[in-house]
């Protein structure tokens, strides 16, 4: 049995690993004492657990040394995992200059572009963020209210229709929903149509395969000696070297997905030049600022390109990452009907039948700790991967330039230290606020530190408010058998269609 020594790491740090680096082992711990016989039988345990689709579970929460920094290897490539909330927060926060976004986001950036979230340019990144920040002031998000509540409303009677015939997938109608919303506020139009039945789950399954496969590093050591040589003109062309490449594989690895990908390209490109051309007057949204936005420094205006990818990576964080928590909570509630009856009872309470106004999310307590819980249990990212740009120490084990860190963020919120049976679905931990500071800390969904996702109260919002409009008018009951396993995929959707049965309610 796996257990932590007792001698204590000196303050700099040390190499310490068990099992030691002299016997063969593909996982090594810094403080827990792990044979090399059990590595090996905790390795084992890989292809069964891949089979029944629990991978992601068993890598992040059932591996031992919650708390201790493990270190394993991949082809051509070393990297430390943390699942501690401690050490996440020393990456993500405290410490947060001496690392940097990895190669592995450049996997991203080829359904994302490069913009906000796959962004390696910290210079560029900060002023991007500038520019975009105010759309997501708590004066503009609540002017979305209303269009988020009409799309909610919208979907609960197509998902009632639907239902007369039969099992929905939940899954697909909240990526629909979800999809609308972001047209709606951050387009300033209605990306309805065959483009509505578009789902990214597939393509971000490729940010997992280029990171087992390690395709992203040779191809971003290119692009930074690109970047290098080149004159500040051609320095971004020289940044996309590895996005470009990696679009080619994807090509020839699976033409379906890039015709996808390229048919909600079209659609974003087509809004931006009816934006150009005065076709779409509206600016009181993320595409009118971008257009008009000039850096105060440089006078730097967004090329389409720029327009492009940014709009694009707003349509993947904004869709599929709030469909996938939207998802998980759906099912959870159907599971958990007491947890479902307390939620109808505050809309009852806070609403009296009307639809909900931004004014009403904060009081709506009970329906935002159901949210948050379901991030907690299926964070809608499964893992964030940093660079170490200077030496470091995480828990007592040394770490050198040039490590790849995968911060586990399904084993942060399954973390025992934090998380009392954390496989229990219990919202109520989020209301308790003798222990909210420690449980902020331990919640990661929408990461932390200058990185934290520009939109996180947006998205809190607009899940809430869509959840509340849905729960009024509906509920959902399970049409499946057994578990809903997760998909080896950034977002970590569900790995199958969620079908479920929905029945009107009465306001």
């Amino acid at each position: 049995m796996a257990s932590p020594p007792s001698d204590i790491a000196p303050p700099d740090g040390d190499t310490t690993l068990y099992p030691p680096r002299w016997q063969p082992a593909p996982m090594r711990w810094h403080r827990t004492r792990v044979g090399w016989r059990e590595s090996w039988c905790y390795v084992a345990q890989f292809v069964p657990r891949w089979r029944d689709r629990s991978l992601i579970h068993y890598l992040a929460a059932e591996l031992p040394g919650a708390d201790d920094v493990l270190v394993t290897r991949l082809p051509l490539l070393k990297f430390v995992v943390v699942r501690s909330p401690a050490l996440a927060r020393r990456i993500l926060v405290t410490n947060q200059d001496a690392y940097a976004k990895s190669a592995e986001y450049d996997m991203m950036a080829v359904t994302f572009g490069q913009g906000l979230v796959t962004d390696p340019d910290d210079r560029r990144y900060h002023r991007n963020r500038r520019l975009v920040q105010p759309i997501f002031s708590r004066a503009n998000i609540d002017r979305f209210a209303v269009p988020i509540t009409e799309a909610a409303a919208d979907a609960a009677e197509r998902i009632l229709v639907l239902g007369a015939h039969g099992p929905v997938d939940i899954g697909a109608e909240m990526n629909r929903l979800t999809l609308d919303i972001v047209a709606r506020t951050m387009f300033g139009t209605d990306l309805s149509g065959p483009i509505s039945q578009i789902r990214l789950t597939n393509l971000l399954r490729f940010f997992g395969i280029g990171f087992m496969t390690n395709i992203s590093r040779p191809l971003r050591a290119v692009s930074t000696l690109v970047v290098r040589v080149t004159t500040p003109p051609a320095r971004r062309a020289g940044s996309r070297i590895p996005i470009r490449a990696m679009r080619w594989v994807t090509w020839l690895s699976s033409p379906t997905m890039m015709l996808e990908l390229r048919r909600i390209e079209r659609a974003v490109d087509a809004v931006i030049d009816d934006h150009r051309q005065g076709r779409i007057t509206r600016t009181d949204n993320l595409l009118g600022l971008l257009t008009a936005a000039r850096d105060p420094e440089t006078g730097h205006a967004y090329s389409d390109t720029e327009i492009h990818d940014e709009l694009m990576t707003f349509i993947g964080a904004g869709m599929e990452t709030s469909a996938t928590a939207l998802t998980w909570t759906w099912t959870l509630l159907a599971a958990h009907p007491q947890a479902r009856e307390r939620m109808h009872e505050e809309l009852r309470r806070v609403l009296g039948g009307r639809t909900p106004t931004a004014d009403d999310v904060d009081e709506l307590e009970w329906t935002k700790a159901v949210l948050t819980e379901s991030m907690r249990l299926y964070p809608p990212i499964i893992g964030l991967t940093r660079v170490a740009k200077k030496p470091d120490v995480l828990g007592g084990y040394r770490i050198a330039a040039g490590t790849t860190i995968v911060i586990s963020l399904h084993g942060v919120h399954h973390n025992p230290s934090v998380w009392p049976e954390p496989e229990r679905f219990d919202p109520q931990r989020h209301l308790d606020p003798a222990t909210a500071a420690e449980r902020r800390h331990g919640m990661l969904a929408f990461s932390a530190g200058k990185r934290i996702c520009v939109a996180q109260n947006f998205a809190m919002m607009e899940m809430t408010l869509a959840l509340a409009v849905l729960a009024q008018r509906m509920d959902l009951e399970p049409a499946y058998e057994g578990p809903v396993r997760r998909a080896l995929s950034f977002t970590g959707g569900p790995d199958t269609a969620v079908p479920m049965r929905p029945r009107a309610r009465d306001r």
